[in-house]
């Protein structure tokens, strides 16, 4: 591998930043000292962890390989109004998440999400949807994304380093990443993520300020985009989604944010790791506000460069998927000199890492707590340590195989949205219904992905269907959404009858899930049950919960929102609305922080 002396350069930073990872994820432990002898230390970093610390790795795990390509391009083909693709996925999702849930899920005292199902259901049943689910999350849900994100790092270092063969890129880069989350655990992951995350974040406002210096301001840049695309500039300038726009219309907006929020919190997985780490229920949930507020940062700074783009290469704005993916690349090219380019590969692979680190140890951690020890329960500590760092290995060696056996990222995503989607109330029900059984569980979980891919040859037969998804691949994106919001609500109609067609759980398995989960919504019997009994206080501030919760999930949402637009027309000259909507976001947040204390005070009660 010869490298010019410009790539040398941009070369050098990049294994600086690898160097700086290595020392500061071996430290961790020190920093946050939760220690490593001991699952609790080596795993959950002690249970000492700040919340904005775990919303801010949270919120770079999100940022994989296939981020980058993903939304610029997204952007490239709608302009401003993409902010909405984000918005709608994470905006209400990670406010409920925080306002419903994690401070529910931090008193409950368990390590794992898995773990979970054995306290709700119980017996046999409850062991092995223990291990169903932990095995489902790895194999499924985790080792494809490592797989995907490994790819990702060699589509991108490739083709810039002269790289070719994958071993190369795996060599150099995942020997410095397994040593941290070997030796520190989850503390390293944690260090590693925020100093990943403020990577991210100067990398990418260098860009944008590269942008707005090439067009000499806001003004101009807007004016660029007014010329280049002088029929749909209007559409490509707006905030909001353009009524039938191919590719984010607001009906596809609301399909997306139905599917993405449906269900948040009442399952977890990495999440779930960040909120049972944090030192206290409340730091549980400033974790999800912290963590959206991080996410939302470092997207809006990573796509609004893309206006830049649109008015250079305004041919981009028909582009098809294949080929608006190649926009973010463009804009390296474009408006980085030698350094900075540097710096913007370290942010791409600084989210790279970050996903994989968390996935590898909280993978490790569910299958040494949620597998291994429903088999060998008198697993020591220190053991159980080893036996998952010895796991952290072998989930690794299986994302290389899917590395090695995958050229596609988004192919990848797609298959598992449909999958996990189609499954997502089911999450809420568990903890809001008395009577959501075995059955209903079975239903939802094993038939949701039968549901989805029976649904997928079902439409694609019909010819309505068949004439849409060919009009475009971007409109057979969007019909892809659509499925699975179908998937979604026919499976959820499924396990809602089935739990009405057999009978709830035993009552004492109920009752000491209610004392020790202290869950909201429909639990009237279980409750009347332990008051006769006289023996536990179900307590007076139960009622209008998880209608609080909505109510302050909705205000911190909106508020959000407001600031996003915000910086969005501000980019793009609009000072006057920009302000206004900059004092509104900052009105809203005030009064959200006063709501976020009162409702977390009525759930810590």
């Amino acid at each position: 591998m010869n490298l010019e002396p410009a790539r040398l350069i941009d070369a050098s930073i990049v294994l600086v930043y690898l160097l700086a990872s290595f020392i500061f994820g071996i430290l961790a432990a020190r920093v946050l000292r939760g220690g490593t002898k001991n699952e609790e230390g080596y795993y959950l970093a002690g249970r000492k962890v700040p919340g904005w610390v775990n919303g801010i790795s949270l919120a770079v795990t999100s940022m994989n390989s296939d981020v980058a390509p993903a939304y610029c391009g997204f952007t490239v083909v709608v302009g401003l109004s993409a902010a909405w693709l984000y918005l709608s996925r994470f905006g209400l999702g990670l406010m409920l998440m925080a306002m419903l849930f994690a401070v529910r899920w931090r008193q409950l005292g368990v390590s794992t999400g898995p773990e979970f199902f054995a306290l709700r259901f119980g017996g046999r049943m409850g062991k092995f949807f223990r291990v169903y689910s932990s095995l489902f999350s790895v194999l499924i849900g985790m080792i494809p994304w490592i797989g995907a994100g490994l790819l990702g790092v060699h589509m991108i270092f490739g083709p810039i380093f002269g790289i070719e063969a994958k071993a190369t890129t795996l060599l150099i880069v995942l020997p410095i990443l397994v040593a941290y989350v070997w030796i520190s655990g989850f503390a390293g992951v944690l260090v590693t993520d925020v100093i990943q995350t403020g990577i991210i974040l100067l990398a990418n406002v260098m860009l944008l300020v590269m942008v707005l210096w090439q067009f000499g301001g806001p003004t101009q840049l807007a004016e660029a985009v007014q010329m280049a695309l002088p029929e749909r500039a209007a559409d490509a300038l707006s905030v909001m989604p353009v009524a039938g726009h191919p590719v984010m219309s607001p009906l596809l907006v609301l399909a997306w944010m139905l599917v993405s929020t449906i269900g948040v919190g009442g399952n977890v997985g990495v999440a779930g790791q960040r909120m049972m780490s944090c030192r206290t229920p409340k730091e549980a949930a400033k974790m999800g506000v912290w963590g959206e507020l991080a996410l939302f940062a470092m997207l809006l700074l990573l796509t609004l460069p893309t206006m830049g783009a649109i008015a250079n290469h305004p041919e981009l704005y028909t582009a098809t998927p294949t080929e608006r993916e190649t926009v973010y690349g463009i804009m390296l090219h474009d408006y980085l000199p030698v350094g900075l380019l540097g710096l913007a590969l370290a942010a791409l692979l600084a989210s790279v890492m970050s996903t994989i680190d968390s996935h590898l140890n909280y993978g490790s951690q569910t299958l040494v707590n949620d597998v291994v020890r429903q088999f060998k329960g008198d697993l020591s500590e220190r053991a159980a340590v080893w036996v998952g760092r010895l796991l952290i290995l072998a989930i690794l060696a299986c994302a290389v195989v899917v590395t090695y056996t995958s050229n596609s990222l988004i192919g990848i995503a797609i298959v598992l949205a449909g999958m996990f989607g189609s499954t997502s109330a089911f999450g809420w029900g568990q903890w809001w219904w008395w009577r959501v059984n075995v059955w209903s569980w079975c239903t939802a979980m094993l038939g949701g992905p039968i549901v989805y891919f029976t649904l997928g040859w079902g439409l694609n037969a019909w010819p309505w269907w068949q004439q849409q998804v060919q009009l475009s691949e971007s409109t057979a994106q969007g019909m892809g959404m659509f499925q699975a919001l179908i998937a979604m609500v026919t499976t959820t109609l499924l396990w809602i009858v089935v739990t009405f067609l057999t009978k709830p759980q035993d009552m004492q398995t109920l009752k000491s899930f209610y004392v020790r989960a202290k869950p909201m919504g429909l639990w009237g019997p279980v409750r009347q049950a332990l008051e006769a009994e006289a023996t536990y206080e179900t307590g007076s501030c139960r009622q209008g919960l998880i209608a609080g919760g909505v109510f302050a999930s909705v205000l911190g949402s909106v508020w959000i929102v407001l600031a996003v637009l915000a910086v969005s027309d501000l980019v793009v000259g609009r000072y006057a609305t920009a302000a206004i909507l900059a004092v509104a976001a900052l009105a809203l947040g005030l009064v959200f922080k006063r709501v976020f204390h009162w409702h977390v005070r009525r759930l810590e009660a």
